[in-house]
C-alpha cells in the first residue's frame, strides 16, 4: 500500500494482479489497473510514478497521470522473488531486493551512460561453519537527504 499526494489517493496492490486507487475522502476504489504481468509483490510511489515489481519478475511504471498503460516495462536483475521495491528520494531510480538476499541499485534512464552505473550485491549472509545462512530483504529505506539506504530482514533467532 501507498499514498500518492499527486492524485490524492491510496494505492494498494494484490496478488489478483491489480493495483487499486482509492479516494480516502469518498472510501472507495476509483480505478483498478491490470498489472498483465503477475502478481502485485511490492510497489513504490515517487512524485507522479509508481513502480512495481511482480511475481513475473517484471518491473512496471506508471504514470499516476495517465494510468492507461504502464510507461516502462523491465526484468527484474535479480534472480528470485521480489520482496521489496522502492524508489530513489532524487526520483532517478529504484532500489529492489529478493528472497536470496540480493539487492539490485536500476535507473530510470536508459542511457548507456546512465545505466552503466547500476549494480546489484549479495547481504544479509551469515558464514558459520562452513555453511552460509542467507535471508531474504524484506524492507528498504531511504535517508531523505543523503540518498543512502538500509536493507532489513526479519530473522528467527
Amino acid at each position: 500500500m501507498e499514498y500518492s499526494n499527486k492524485v490524492n489517493g491510496i494505492l494498494t496492490g494484490s496478488w489478483d494482479k491489480t493495483i487499486k486507487l482509492w479516494d480516502p475522502r469518498e472510501r472507495e476504489c476509483i480505478g483498478t489497473y491490470e498489472q498483465n504481468n503477475g502478481n502485485v509483490y511490492s510497489m513504490s510511489v515517487c512524485e507522479e510514478k509508481i513502480v512495481v515489481a511482480t511475481s513475473e519478475r517484471k518491473v512496471l511504471v506508471w504514470d499516476l497521470r495517465n494510468m492507461s498503460q504502464y510507461i516502462m516495462r523491465r526484468e527484474s536483475a535479480l534472480k528470485y522473488q521480489t520482496r521489496a521495491i522502492k524508489c530513489f528520494p532524487n526520483r532517478e531510480g529504484y532500489v529492489m531486493s529478493s528472497i536470496e538476499g540480493r539487492v539490485a541499485v536500476e535507473y530510470f534512464d536508459l542511457d548507456p551512460e546512465v545505466q552503466k552505473k547500476k549494480f546489484a550485491f549479495k547481504c544479509h549472509r551469515i558464514k558459520e561453519n562452513n555453511m552460509e545462512m542467507i535471508y531474504p530483504v524484506n524492507a528498504i529505506s531511504f535517508h531523505n537527504i543523503y540518498n543512502t539506504f538500509a536493507t532489513g530482514n526479519i530473522l528467527n533467532i
